[in-house]
């Protein structure tokens, strides 16, 4: 029974590595797109159009993280097709008003949503804002939908397609010298124009599936599934705002430093984007079985290693070529770049293998315990960066830095607690690692420490 039980707990260890391998090759080859433009977007575009985009995709990041109302994070984890179909027909009808509302707001009072953003040269460009809304939140509803499916191979073929058409777009415009236009508008192609694919693709091999939908199932699964829009979706504008929030008081601060910053965080998230967001995706498709099969422990657990082995190398690399080769890079007005990132390396590490594991809290069914962590995040945040910017105590990078470390630290302790995860458990799994193994993350996360501190004293 023991050696049936190991195969099959290889077996499934085999296709989560391979379900993780497609979802990384596809935002691999997108990644190495969008990096691969970067030297010539940072000369076609000024670090004050950065800054511009950063206030535009935070604005954006807080709205579409629960267009949704977080039904579209329920669809993989839905225990009946018809739960699911029906909580997809519910995500497309918020998303939809969310899209009306905003797009009412643009028209009503442009003016007075710029000076709430505190940069007045967003004005002209906040129509494409619905735009974002509605193309990211299509793109997230069929990609968890697709996710349920167990089709990574079909979300890895629009990532490659949306980084080549946000690429060609932001460039292409740049030389016309639509700027920040083409910034923006290639951005948000970047983020949603898959989202068409995924659903054409979804309507072919399951459209037999909306005869399922009705307004009675719709209720049915509404009340199933309710602390999604109760709790979830807060829990989520909050995780959002505790960073897009800052990004805006530094851009309305100072301009250009959000530039820097956004460069910055897009560079060294890209671990994040590349390995954590696919480990996310497949984690949360196995987890709710793992659960049910009493393994989510171990699951949880080898996920966390699996985390930190490839997020302390990668980010250490990556915060090491971008404090000494940003400016060679992308030109002499971006060397600031390359100093922040020395300062935001540890969060990113920490982020990196923390977010993914955070969905735990879903599988549980412990939502409101996200929504406090969350809220907690947010006042500290905001708190700290408020006070960096209006007083002048510290650089404001730094305080998003130190006030984000606090909060995330926290969100991990708590998902491996809910997990299951045990001391005996863990000081198995730390006896069964090699010890070159434990050293090589050890020095990682010690010269990734150094370079904050490097960072700071800089």
């Amino acid at each position: 029974m023991k050696r049936s039980t190991g195969v099959m707990r290889q077996m499934a260890s085999r296709g989560f590595d391979a379900d993780v391998g497609k979802l990384i090759f596809g935002t691999l080859s997108g990644r190495l797109i969008s990096i691969a433009v970067l030297p010539l977007l940072t000369r076609l575009y000024s670090p004050d159009d950065f800054g511009i985009l950063a206030s535009y995709l935070a604005v954006l990041g807080i709205i579409t993280v629960a267009a949704c109302l977080r039904m579209d994070v329920a669809i993989p984890i839905a225990e009946s097709e018809e739960h699911a179909i029906n909580l997809l027909a519910l995500a497309l009808l918020a998303l939809g008003t969310i899209t009306l509302l905003a797009t009412l707001l643009v028209l009503a009072i442009p003016g007075l949503m710029a000076d709430w953003l505190g940069n007045p040269a967003i004005e002209p460009h906040l129509w494409l804002l619905p735009v974002g809304i509605s193309l990211t939140g299509i793109y997230s509803v069929f990609q968890f939908w697709t996710t349920r499916m167990r089709r990574f191979g079909h979300i890895a073929r629009t990532r490659v397609a949306q980084s080549a058409l946000g690429a060609v777009t932001m460039l292409s415009l740049g030389w016309a010298g639509l700027v920040p236009f083409g910034l923006l508008l290639g951005n948000v192609l970047s983020i949603g124009a898959g989202g068409l694919g995924l659903a054409v693709g979804a309507l072919r091999s399951e459209g037999a599936k909306a005869s399922l939908v009705s307004f009675a199932n719709m209720r049915s699964a509404l009340r199933k599934y309710s602390k999604y829009p109760l709790v979830t979706a807060p829990e989520a504008i909050l995780n959002v705002a505790s960073i897009q929030i800052p990004i805006l008081m530094i851009s309305a601060y100072a301009g250009k430093e959000a530039g820097y910053l956004f460069l910055a965080f897009q560079l060294l998230s890209a671990p994040m984007l590349l390995v954590g967001s696919s480990v996310s995706q497949v984690f949360i498709s196995r987890s709710a079985e793992a659960l049910e099969s009493g393994s989510l422990p171990e699951l949880t657990l080898e996920t966390i290693k699996k985390l930190i082995f490839l997020g302390s190398g990668l980010i250490c690399s990556l915060s090491f070529l971008l404090y000494h080769f940003s400016a060679m890079v992308f030109g002499p007005a971006w060397i600031r770049t390359g100093e922040i990132a020395l300062i935001l390396a540890p969060w990113t590490l920490l982020t990196f293998v923390a977010s993914p594991i955070s969905t735990v809290l879903y599988v549980k069914r412990r939502n409101e315990i996200g929504l406090a962590l969350q809220s907690f995040g947010l006042i500290l945040r905001v708190g700290m960066v408020y006070v960096a910017c209006a007083h002048e105590v510290l650089p404001p990078v730094l305080a998003f830095v130190i006030s984000g470390l606090i909060p995330i630290a926290t969100a991990l302790a708590v998902s491996m607690y809910y997990s299951g995860i045990t001391g005996k458990l863990i000081l198995s799994a730390t006896k069964s690692s090699s010890i070159y193994l434990m050293i090589y993350v050890f020095c990682s996360v010690l010269f990734i420490i150094l370079n904050f501190v490097a960072g700071i004293m800089k």
